[in-house]
C-alpha cells in the first residue's frame, strides 16, 4: 500500500473517529427512552449513511418494553419497529451476519455492561460491502460499549423519575403521574386525531373491608387490584390512583366501539379476584366504575379534572343503581 493510500486511509479513519466521539456525547446526555431510543435507532443510521438501525433488549420480565413503550407511544411506530424484546438473547462477538430484506450486509454489535449482557446492536447497509467478515471493528465496539453503558444510565433516571409519580403501596401512577400521562394523551390526539378513553372505578364498600377485615387487608385488595388490571392492561395503557380507593385507567387508541368489551374484562378480572384477609378467608369483592371515550379536537381544552367530575357523576350514579356495574357516559 503506497504512502497517499495510507494517509489516505488515517485521514478518513480520524474523522469518523471524530464523528463517533461527538455521536457519543449526545448519547451520554440523553436521559429519557425517547431521546435516547430516537437518537440511536434514528440518528445513527443518518449521520453515519446507514440504512437502519435495531435494538435487541434482554427483558425477561418485560419491564424494559413497558418502559421503553410508554415513553414512545403510538405515534413512534417506526422506531417501535427497530425494537425486539427477548427474554434471553443469545450472547455474540461483534460480527458481520445475514441482514433481513432488502439489506445487503449487517454487523451485530454485543451490548455488555459490567460483564452483563443487555442484548444487541444491529446495523444494516444497502451496500453489500460495507460489513464483511474480518473487518475491524474497532471503532463500532467502542459505539457499542458507550451504547450499553447509556441505557443503563438512561434506565436509571427513567426509574428514578417513575418513582417520583408513582403511588407507593400499589405501583400505580400517583394523582401527578396520571395527569402527566393524561395531558400527554390529549396533546397527542389533538395532533393525530387520535382517540383514547377513560375508565374511573372503585372498590364496593371499601370502608367496610377495612372495618371488618382490617387495614392489612384492605392494601392487600388495592394491590391486588393494580396486579389485576394490569394483567389486562397493554404496555401503553396507564392506571392511577387518584386517592383512596378510586383509581382511573387511560386506553391510548381504544376505539368507542371496543371500550364496552374491554370494560366487560376489566369487570370480570376484579370478580374473580381472591383476596384472603389475616385469618386465610377470602373477602368478596365487587367494583363500580364509569368510562368514556374522547376525540380530542385542536384549539379545544378538556383538562382531567373536568373529565373526572364527569366521570364521577355516572360512577355514582352506578352506586345508587346497586353497585358491581359500569356505566356509560353515553347512556
Amino acid at each position: 500500500m503506497e504512502l497517499t493510500e495510507l494517509l489516505e486511509n488515517a485521514r478518513r479513519n480520524e474523522a469518523l473517529l471524530r464523528r463517533l466521539q461527538a455521536f457519543e456525547l449526545q448519547l451520554l446526555s440523553c436521559q429519557t427512552w425517547l431521546d435516547f431510543l430516537t437518537l440511536l435507532l434514528d440518528g445513527l443510521p443518518s449521520q453515519f449513511d446507514l440504512d437502519a438501525a435495531t435494538l435487541k433488549v434482554c427483558d425477561p420480565d418485560g419491564d424494559l418494553k413497558a418502559a421503553m413503550l410508554q415513553s414512545l407511544d403510538i405515534e413512534q411506530g417506526v422506531l417501535l419497529n427497530q425494537l425486539e424484546f427477548q427474554g434471553r438473547i443469545p450472547r455474540i462477538e461483534a460480527q458481520a451476519v445475514t441482514p433481513p430484506p432488502p439489506w445487503k450486509s449487517g454487523l451485530a454489535l454485543p451490548l455488555v455492561r459490567n460483564e452483563v449482557y443487555l442484548g444487541q446492536l444491529r446495523l444494516y447497509s444497502s451496500n453489500p460491502e460495507r460489513f464483511q467478515q474480518g473487518m475491524a471493528t474497532d471503532f463500532m465496539q467502542h459505539l457499542a460499549a458507550v451504547t450499553a453503558a447509556c441505557l443503563v444510565m438512561v434506565k436509571q433516571s427513567e426509574e428514578q423519575a417513575r418513582l417520583a409519580l408513582t403511588d407507593p403501596l400499589t405501583g400505580a401512577e400517583n394523582r401527578r403521574g396520571f395527569e402527566r400521562a393524561y395531558d400527554r394523551e390529549w396533546s397527542r390526539g389533538q395532533r393525530q386525531y387520535h382517540v383514547f378513553a377513560m375508565i374511573l372505578l372503585d372498590i364496593d364498600h371499601f370502608k367496610k373491608v377495612n372495618d371488618v377485615h382490617g387495614h392489612g387487608t384492605g392494601d392487600r385488595v388495592l394491590k391486588q387490584l393494580c396486579k389485576t388490571m394490569k394483567g389486562v392492561m397493554r404496555p401503553t395503557d396507564h392506571i392511577g390512583r387518584l386517592g383512596g380507593e378510586e383509581f382511573a385507567l387511560i386506553l391510548p387508541g381504544c376505539q368507542p366501539d371496543q371500550l364496552s368489551k374491554v370494560v366487560e374484562r376489566v369487570q370480570q378480572a376484579i370478580r374473580g379476584m381472591r383476596v384472603e384477609n389475616d385469618l386465610g378467608k377470602i373477602v368478596p369483592l365487587t367494583a363500580s366504575g364509569s368510562y368514556i371515550s374522547i376525540t380530542p379536537r385542536p384549539h379545544q381544552e378538556l383538562k382531567l379534572a373536568q373529565v373526572l367530575d364527569f366521570l364521577d357523576t355516572y360512577l355514582y350514579q352506578a352506586k345508587k343503581q346497586g353497585r358491581n356495574r359500569f356505566l356509560s357516559v353515553e347512556q
